[in-house]
């Protein structure tokens, strides 16, 4: 800017300034485009923000909005963008041979701003926004950051738009309305004025592919055609901006192993509340339900990937499936609020706030969903230099989520629905035994485990089984297998067997493994195995083994403990 601006000069002189150095009409909205905003990755002390750098060595530009082809970036000038434009607006439109040098450049940095005035001048940075807006799915903010960053590239949000709009960089194809369509919405327009707006829930409108998003659409990249439409794309935006950010502020996260075992309860405590209220122990599951809430301060201090799902996608997907509309909507607002007090504006509170749309329909909600936990495993699964365990349990976690059954409307109550869900490990197990399973790299057990995944076992299936546990006491024994993993592994083939002998109906020998599993077991996970044995043992006519299991569950300790930590622990400002 002019050196001879005073720094008290004020927004509008800021914004005078702005448009003498480029050339542009700017509006007011348009100041923050030439100021360094600081960047939205989580984590409230990271020090360095910026963006990581992209190598590229061959532009990939697109044919009239096609495949990209690759193209050789010609040896960029010496001349700087502002020699290049001195007096633009004195000079006519050049073409041929006279276009603007910037569009021979190459996607360098200079020390000098450079201004894309003509349309040719962005088609150096075209693959570089193409990966930055399209193949990361950056939101604008970060995109106009890391371009200012990195190469000095100065231009407002609106000529992003327009550009974007120039090249079909569309991320989410939109329903097009046909003239008929659009003729009797206007004709009807005036009859429903003093009606609230019903927008339909439309798979092919709403859930996209996010592996097909890139379509041409003559509407403009932030166009929306609903509430809920917009919802979503803003929570599927979300997601993508948590996990590119949570590895640009330490590389090191693409290495971390997020899911060792049952460390984190906070998913559990909710699931054991649940559990307690359908058993009317209100009492007991309310100081459950509280400490849980406590858990989600801890979790956002340090989010991780697995933090992330939980909040974001297990706990909603819980609390929507048990029928807990009130819980559901309290955890959402709790959920938003802290993560603003604590970061402002950050991915997890857009995701919280995403849900207000949609809440009204638990169908729409549970589909949502499953679209977030696709779209968290396949950023996941496309990040370079992840844990292999880590992309089995991103995407095994979202074939458990998509195996669950849409619920009916509100109110519903979860124990009329038929019962098929996996009873003893639930959603979270199920996405964590893939993780863990490559510590055995057994083809054995993973067989068995996709018999178990899909509830279709074989005849040999607890046969099976049992080997499978004589094989983990013999690799602990012989010292080839840690103990805590060798637990872990005991633990879920319990489970296991469990699950088959309550599928095909032998309810002696499901509760002979429950009762194994039980003693497996402790604090929060003897809980849940204790409620589900008991509601089992009662539905069979065995009421006094129901009676004596709960009487030794409200004996433990672990209540107590509940009890004590919600009186110590506060909630967070």
């Amino acid at each position: 800017m002019e050196k001879s601006m005073s720094p008290d000069a004020g927004p509008m002189a800021l914004l005078v300034s702005a448009g003498n150095m480029t050339g542009l009409v700017l509006d007011n909205d348009e100041i923050d485009a030439f100021i360094k905003r600081e960047d939205t990755t989580p984590g409230p002390d990271d020090k360095d923000r910026s963006l990581v750098p992209v190598r590229i060595s061959t532009l990939k530009f697109k044919n009239g909005g096609g495949s990209p082809t690759d193209v050789k970036v010609p040896p960029r000038t010496g001349e700087t963008s502002q020699q290049q434009h001195h007096h633009h607006n004195h000079r006519p439109v050049k073409t041929g041979k006279g276009r603007s040098k910037i569009s021979t450049r190459g996607p360098h940095s200079t020390p000098n701003a450079i201004i894309p005035r003509r349309v040719e001048d962005w088609e150096p940075w075209k693959s570089v926004l193409f990966n930055l807006y399209i193949t990361q799915n950056r939101i604008l903010r970060d995109i106009i950051e890391y371009m200012d960053t990195t190469f000095n590239l100065k231009a407002t949000p609106k000529m992003y738009k327009n550009q974007f709009a120039r090249w079909n960089f569309f991320k989410y194809s939109v329903k097009r309305r046909t003239s008929s369509a659009k003729s009797a919405s206007l004709s009807s327009a005036s009859a429903s004025a003093s009606e609230p707006a019903k927008d339909d829930f439309d798979d092919d409108t709403i859930l996209m592919d996010m592996d097909s998003r890139i379509e041409d659409s003559p509407l403009s990249p932030t166009f929306h055609e609903s509430r809920e439409s917009r919802s979503i794309q803003y929570g599927l935006t979300a997601v993508n901006r948590f996990l590119r950010g949570h590895v640009d502020k330490d590389a090191a996260n693409l290495q971390m192993d997020e899911v060792t075992g049952y460390i984190d309860p906070c998913y559990r405590y909710f699931k054991v509340a649940i559990d307690l209220f359908d058993l009317q122990e209100n009492m007991e599951g309310g100081r459950v339900l509280r400490l849980a809430f406590l858990q989600i301060d801890r979790k956002l201090s340090t989010p991780t990937m697995k933090t992330f799902s939980d909040l974001c996608v297990l706990v909603p997907h819980l609390l929507l499936e048990s029928g807990r509309r009130e819980i559901l909507e309290a955890y959402l607002q709790y959920l938003r609020r802290l993560a603003h007090v604590k970061y402002g504006k950050h991915p997890i509170t857009e995701i919280a706030a995403s849900f207000s749309d949609l809440l009204n329909r638990p169908q729409n909600t549970m589909g949502y969903i499953k679209l977030l936990s696709k779209a968290h495993a396949d950023t996941i699964c496309k990040m370079d230099g992840v844990l292999d365990r880590n992309r089995q349990w991103a995407s095994q976690q979202h074939l458990a989520c998509e195996k669950t059954k849409d619920p009916p409307g509100w109110p519903f109550n979860r124990m009329e629905r038929t019962n098929d869900e996996h009873h003893m490990i639930r959603l979270e197990a199920q996405s964590v035994y893939w993780a863990q399973n490559l510590i055995m790299r057994d083809q054995e057990s993973d067989d068995l485990g996709q018999q178990w995944f899909q509830k279709r076992f074989e005849p040999r299936f607890a046969e099976r089984t049992e080997a499978l546990l004589d094989k983990v006491k013999y690799l602990e024994t012989a010292g080839l297998l840690p103990k805590v993993f060798s637990s872990m592994m005991e633990a879920l083939f319990v489970g296991w067997l469990n699950d088959y002998y309550e599928t095909i109906g032998d309810v002696d020998n499901s509760i002979k493994w429950g009762r194994r599993g039980l003693a497996l077991s402790s604090n929060e996970q003897f809980v849940l195995w204790s409620i589900h044995l008991e509601n089992l043992m009662r539905a069979h006519g065995r009421d006094a083994e129901a009676d004596e299991l709960k009487v030794k569950r409200r004996a433990l300790d672990w209540m107590e403990t509940v009890r004590e930590q919600v009186d110590k622990m506060t909630l967070g400002p």
